[in-house]
Formats: C-alpha cells, sequence, structure tokens
C-alpha cells in the first residue's frame, strides 16, 4: 500500500491490517507551524498508534490517540531502531564508536507519584527536585527490576537526584564517568575468567612443575595456619586434625593423594597468602600476589584433571568452596559479578547430586565422623549461597532439605585410632554452650530464615509482604542475633587462647542479620510510601549503624597490631636468615593474639565488603531525606540500642544528617585505600565517591541543585580524587593488580619455579 501524507507524518497499513505511524523526516520538521505541540525535552519521545482502525473514536474520525511512554533503550539506538543491550556505554555504540553519544532518556515527570518525590519536594522544581532525578527500580514498580532488592544498584537509585550520577546516565557527567570506569583495567592482573574450571594464562602443564613451584615446607606450614586462623572460624570445610596428619602424609609421599585433595590443597594455600604476614614471604623473593596466582593456576590445574563433574568428591566439592570465597574477596583476578553467580549456582547443584541436602539417616554406611564432614559442608554451602544471593541480588536456589545440623561440639572429640576417625558423639553440648561448632550450628538455625527472606525480595515477581509480617521477621532476627551474642561474648570474656574468635564470629553474624534486615525493610523506605512507615526509616538507619559500627572496628586496628597491608610495602624484608627463623617458629614470632584478630578482620572486610557499601548507600539516603525534613530521626537513635549490652564495638551516635555525611566520609576512606585491590574494589569505590559528592553538594547548597550544574560541578572535584586513589594505587602497586595480603606488585619469576635470592622451593623426588 503506498504511503499517506497526514498530519506530518506517514501513515502505512502493516499485514495485520493496523495503522501505524512513523516520524516525520527532517525537512517536514522544519515546516512546523504555531499550531503544532511545543518541542519535547531531549531524550523524550512519543508513541503515536491508531488505537481504533474503525474510526470509532469520540474524539473524532480517524484522530490518533497520543500516548506518551519512556523509552529505556539509549536515544541512539532508539532512533537507528536497532536492539539496545542497555549498556553503558551499549554495545552498538561502541561499535559505532559513538560511545560519547549512548545516553539514555531524562523522563519529565508529570506528576508526584511518578516522580516519586519526596515529602516536601515540588515535582520538576529546580529549587528542590533535580529535573534530571530519574527513578529507580523501586520507585517504579511498573517496570521489572533487573536485579533484586538486595543489589546495589537497587538501594543506589533510591537517592532519586544522585542516580543519574551514580549510573552515569547524566549526559554531561556520562563521559567523565565511563572515562573513570576504564580506569578501573590499571588495577587488573592477568583475567582469570574461566576459573576454576580451565586456564587461560600460563600453568604448570605437569604434576612435577606444580609441586616444584611450592615456597619451602616453612612457608607452606604458615600459610596453611594463616588459612586456619582466619577462614576456618566461618567457613568449617574441613577437620584441622585430619588435614594436619593428610599434610604430613604429603610431605613424606607426594604422590599418594588425589588430584582433588591437591586443587584443595592449593586452593588451601592461595587463601592463606591473602591473609599472611609479608614477612613470611622474604625468603622465597615473590610477592603475595606472584603466590597467589601461581596457586590459583595450580589448583585449578588438578580439579580440571580430577572428574570433578562425572565423580565430585567432598575435596572437589570444598575446593569449589574455596573457589567461591577467592571470589568473593576477588583474589581471581578478572572476574565478575556474574561469574560469581554461575560459579556458586554450579555448587550448588553438585552439593544435591551428591545429596549433601539429605539427611545422613539415608546413608547408614556412613561413619559418624564422615556424616559430621558432610553436615559442615553443606552448612557452608549454605552460607556462601546466601552470601552471593545478597551480592548478585539473586535468589537461593535450596529451600528443601532435610540435612540435619552439625554436632555443637569440639574438634578435641575427633581423634584418630587404627580403625580411622573417631567421633564421640557423648561430647555433644547444649546449644548454650559455646563450642568450636556453636557459630555453625547457629547459622544453622538462621539460615533457612535468611534465605526465605532474601527470596521473597529478590525474586522477578515480587508482591511486598504485609507490615505485620515485616515486623515479626525483624524481631525474629533481633532475638536470633540476642541469643547468639549472649552465648559468643560470655565465652569470649572466660577463653584466654584465642578470645578474638568469638567477638568476629559475632561480627560477622551480626552483619548477615542486619544486612537481611535492610533488605527487610527497603519496600517501606521507597519513595513515595516512606511517609507512611517511619518505624522502617528508623530501622534503616540502626541497621545500617550496626553494619558500620562492626567495619569501624575491623578497620582501625589498635596501635599494637600490625600495620595496614596497603603500607606493607614501606616494610623492610627481613634477611634470608632471618626469614628463614620465621619459617621455623611462626607460631612464636609471626602469630599471637593481637596479629591473629588483625588479619582475621582485614580477610572479613574483604568478604562483607557489599554489605559496608549497602549500609553507606542506604545512610546517603536517608541523610538527604533528614535534610529535607522528610523523615525524623528516632529518638532512641540517639541511645545505645538494646543489643549494645552484646555489642563489641562503641555505638555511634547520630543526632542529625551532619553527623550521618561525616560518618559516610569516614567510612569512604577504607573503600578508597583498598580502591586499587581489584576491578570491584575499584568499582565500589566509584559508586560511593559520587553517591557521597552528591549528597555533600545537594547539602551545601541547601537542596538548589540548579538544574543539576552545581551537582555537576561538584562531581569534577570528585573524578579528580577517583584519578588521583588509582594513579596512587598504580604507583603502590607496580606492575598492576596489587597481590593478596596487601602485597603490592611482584618479582619476575622465572618459569619452572625458580626463584630469586632466597629461593629453595620444594624439589619434587627423583
Amino acid at each position: 500500500m503506498a504511503p499517506l501524507l497526514a498530519s506530518g507524518g506517514l501513515f502505512t497499513q502493516t499485514w495485520n491490517g493496523h495503522i501505524a505511524y512513523s516520524l516525520p523526516s527532517p525537512r517536514y520538521i522544519k515546516k512546523k507551524t504555531a499550531t503544532m505541540e511545543p518541542e519535547q525535552p531531549a531524550g523524550y519521545f512519543s508513541t503515536f498508534s491508531i488505537l481504533d482502525p474503525n474510526r470509532t473514536n469520540p474524539e473524532g474520525p480517524g484522530k490518533p490517540q497520543k500516548r506518551n511512554r519512556r523509552v529505556y533503550v539509549c536515544i541512539p539506538c532508539h532512533r537507528r531502531k536497532l536492539k539496545c543491550d542497555k549498556g553503558q556505554p551499549c554495545s552498538r555504540c561502541i561499535q559505532a564508536n559513538a560511545a560519547d553519544d549512548c545516553v539514555y532518556q531524562k523522563f519529565p515527570f508529570s506528576s508526584k507519584h511518578e516522580s516519586g518525590a519526596e515529602p516536601g519536594e515540588t515535582p520538576q522544581s529546580p529549587t528542590q527536585d533535580s529535573p534530571q532525578a530519574t527513578p529507580g527500580p523501586s520507585g517504579n514498580e511498573a517496570r521489572p527490576r533487573l536485579h533484586g532488592i538486595t543489589h546495589w544498584s537497587t538501594i543506589a537509585s533510591e537517592f532519586r537526584e544522585g542516580w543519574p550520577y551514580i549510573a552515569g546516565l547524566d549526559p554531561e557527567w556520562g563521559p567523565r564517568f565511563r572515562h573513570l570506569q576504564s580506569l578501573k583495567y590499571l588495577v587488573a592482573a592477568l583475567p582469570v575468567h574461566h576459573f576454576p574450571f580451565g586456564e587461560i594464562c600460563h600453568c604448570s602443564e605437569t604434576r612435577e612443575n606444580a609441586l616444584q613451584s611450592l615456597p619451602p615446607r616453612p612457608v607452606v606450614g604458615t600459610l596453611v595456619r594463616c588459612y586456619f586462623e582466619t577462614f576456618h572460624p566461618i567457613y568449617r570445610l574441613l577437620h584441622p586434625r585430619e588435614f594436619e596428619c593428610e599434610l604430613e602424609a604429603f610431605w613424606i609421599n607426594v604422590n599418594q593423594h588425589s588430584e582433588e585433595w591437591l586443587a584443595q590443597f592449593f586452593m588451601i594455600l592461595a587463601l592463606g597468602c591473602k591473609a599472611a604476614p609479608v614477612q613470611v614471604f622474604a625468603s622465597t623473593g615473590r610477592r603475595p600476589g606472584a603466590w597467589i596466582d601461581q596457586f590459583l593456576n595450580s589448583s585449578q590445574f588438578f580439579l580440571c584433571r580430577s572428574p570433578v563433574a562425572s565423580a565430585p568428591t567432598l575435596a572437589s566439592a570444598r575446593t569449589l568452596c574455596l573457589g567461591v570465597i577467592a571470589r568473593l574477596m576477588d583474589i581471581v583476578k578478572g572476574g565478575e559479578t556474574l561469574q560469581l553467580a554461575s560459579l556458586m549456582g554450579y555448587v550448588s547443584r553438585m552439593a544435591v547430586s551428591m545429596h549433601l541436602n539429605r539427611t545422613t539417616s539415608l546413608f547408614p554406611e556412613l561413619s559418624p565422623f564422615e556424616a559430621e564432614l558432610r553436615k559442615r559442608l553443606w552448612v557452608t554451602i549454605q552460607l556462601l549461597e546466601l552470601q552471593v544471593a545478597m551480592r548478585t541480588g539473586t535468589s537461593c536456589i535450596h529451600q528443601d532439605y532435610d540435612a540435619e545440623p552439625p554436632l555443637n561440639i569440639d574438634d578435641t572429640s575427633i581423634y584418630h585410632t587404627e580403625h580411622g576417625w573417631i567421633l564421640d558423639p557423648t561430647t555433644t553440648q547444649p546449644d548454650y554452650i559455646l563450642t568450636d561448632a556453636t557459630f555453625q550450628t547457629r547459622l544453622s538455625d538462621i539460615i533457612p530464615t535468611l534465605s526465605e527472606i532474601t527470596n521473597m525480595l529478590n525474586t522477578t515477581q515480587f508482591t511486598a509482604p504485609k507490615y505485620d509480617k515485616i515486623q515479626t521477621w525483624d524481631e525474629q532476627l533481633r532475638r536470633k542475633l540476642q541469643e547468639a551474642a549472649s552465648v559468643l561474648l560470655m565465652a569470649a570474656q572466660s577463653q584466654a587462647k584465642y578470645p578474638h574468635r568469638p567477638r568476629i564470629q559475632l561480627d560477622f553474624f551480626r552483619i548477615l542479620i542486619h544486612r537481611s534486615l535492610l533488605a527487610l525493610h527497603h519496600h517501606y523506605i521507597s519513595a513515595p510510601r516512606f511517609k507512611q512507615f517511619p518505624s522502617s526509616s528508623h530501622a534503616i538507619i540502626r541497621s545500617s549503624l550496626e553494619i558500620l559500627n562492626v567495619h569501624q572496628s575491623w578497620y582501625k586496628p589498635s596501635t599494637t597490631t600490625a600495620p595496614r597491608h596497603r603500607h606493607h610495602s614501606n616494610i623492610p624484608y627481613p634477611t634470608h636468615s632471618a626469614a628463614v627463623a620465621l619459617g621455623k617458629a611462626p607460631e612464636a614470632t609471626l602469630f599471637n593474639n593481637n596479629n591473629s584478630s588483625y588479619l582475621s578482620k582485614l580477610v572479613l572486610l574483604d568478604l562483607s565488603r557489599d554489605s559496608f557499601g549497602a549500609a553507606m548507600l542506604y545512610l546517603v539516603v536517608s541523610c538527604r531525606r533528614l535534610s529535607l525534613n522528610a523523615i525524623q530521626i528516632q529518638q532512641q537513635q540517639q541511645q545505645p540500642s538494646s543489643e549494645a549490652r552484646f555489642a563489641t564495638t562503641t555505638p555511634t551516635m547520630i543526632t542529625n544528617q551532619n553527623d550521618i555525611r561525616a560518618l559516610v566520609s569516614s567510612r569512604l576512606e577504607d573503600f578508597r585505600e583498598r580502591a586499587c585491590n581489584s576491578p570491584s574494589h575499584y568499582d565500589e569505590f566509584i559508586s560511593l565517591a559520587v553517591a557521597e559528592g552528591c549528597l555533600r553538594v545537594l547539602l551545601l547548597s541547601g537542596g538548589n541543585n540548579n538544574g543539576g550544574n552545581m551537582v555537576a560541578g561538584g562531581l569534577r572535584e570528585v573524578a579528580d580524587g577517583i584519578e588521583r586513589t588509582i594513579l596512587e594505587g598504580k604507583l603502590w602497586t607496580g606492575s598492576g593488580g596489587g597481590g593478596g595480603g596487601g602485597g603490592t606488585g611482584f618479582t619476575p619469576v622465572t618459569p619452572g619455579g625458580g626463584f630469586a635470592e632466597g629461593g629453595g622451593g620444594f624439589m619434587f623426588p627423583p
């Protein structure tokens, strides 16, 4: 059918008889008359359609109805009618060498409800609300969210005036933001995208070469101890005494262990490097970061040689769990969030195939010791799955299981005889008695509730629960936290050897609980409904402060502990003879209660940094609303909470929005200091720095954004600070990609395990 010229556009009849309207040509646009509608803002599109082709429209025969809708693809792809992946910039604009033109629509809101305006703000008012404010996922519930509520982008989008800058959607800020994002590749080392299922960089090609690359035996022993001192109190994957016996047997005959055990062994060494003092590596001639890469490559080499897919064992399952921990800490270079979720999904499905989720009574052939190891492994997999779901905004896979919790026993209740490992079940203690397994038994009790909450909030078909259900969950979680605190803290006061362990376990437990409470109240603090539920706003501030109190206690060690890892490069390496002496007596020289506690906290800073970032973002949103008098600080907020008698830190007193902004700024320094540890660390630092910069400018301007010019101007200073941070970090890390444990750069190593001065790696026997 020939096109017909009408109303400045072209009507064409489609294959199903409907009439479609296409935009007029540029030549016709120049001929618009004064009677036509005024030009729409940049990035705004109108969709016209003939809803009644039979001309029964009451407004007039054949008159098209106008429907305004927001376009979620970038403007260039929309104009060219191409499919857009909604990237920043999208792949099509990158291919077209037009990345700077890849901007998204700024929707001109027409009502207070659509704009998600805060109380006290007027939509489209230049004095109180930025016209560039973009509604976040929770503000426009008609639009499905790409990520769940626990994902950082969902939280950040509640900061309406800052979200276009945090996400890089503002046209003026976008190019500078993309430039800052590109700088993260300065801190990335060789990527290992397929870890732990394949290597794309140099790796030992034979078993002999992999074993020859081991450091001296004293160093290996120290790294193993570092792992058990820092990771084992949280992730009880192994029985320490059993692994010690297996390691002794390994030194006697390196050929008697399977590939699964060797893969697990090298993963333990890699994580041990992250927690070890830098002096441990003085005799090896290599930095911690180089050893981490070597151990990761060797681990995946042995894992790929094992039947991990066809016949998985407990050792291979533990190796993959250790791989998830390594990705959570970003010691695996080149990793992305989606890869973390994919790896965790594989581990979870493998656990089901091994029937770890089923009661051990179904397997009468198992000894009590083997049944206990399976229980410990299953609880650890549940914990890792919960952490990954919270970080990635996804759901936990397992909700159907009947596995029993681990026994509340000490590790000394398991001993070795000529008949194998024996577990004495008569030594099981009540729940209120502290043992080596108390923390894991408490986790097994609370994880089902936390997983249920996470799945409900991160589902694609989210339906807000009733508020009385939210309050019931809130009370239940706080009660569980107090019960755990009453056991762990009282035991910490009476334990002489390692009093810091129960405190660190309680801090980790507190982070899990309060991170869930933040997500639980998120729906009821989203605009515009938060004014109706002030108790949720108070709960958000309270939980955020609790999380950041833990962050403060971990980030600022006492003056008697070791210096921060970033400055380890300033510590002179001991001589070779001194290093050998350290290796011969690591327990007496390197490990005391202060150093062990400090190293454990540094590790947990990386494992829980997404929770710290979420707490800071919630405080940014709350601070902005406080400045607009949209919410008020609860009177009880100024006093220690009911959990104060179980607290391991001094509560932070908050009286106004200035106190919150000062707290966020001070906590941002930790993210700045660790920004060059990995690309993921850098991305998180950018988001928090931009959010804090937007908040600071808005507070100083009294809410007058002047069309976004003041925020954009203030962010130039933030961008300069980010660039200085990455350049300084590049100088610290030398060759790019800081090592684990704060090691910076590395000394080149010849292939085959050759070392510089102070070498002496384990030699494979002839």
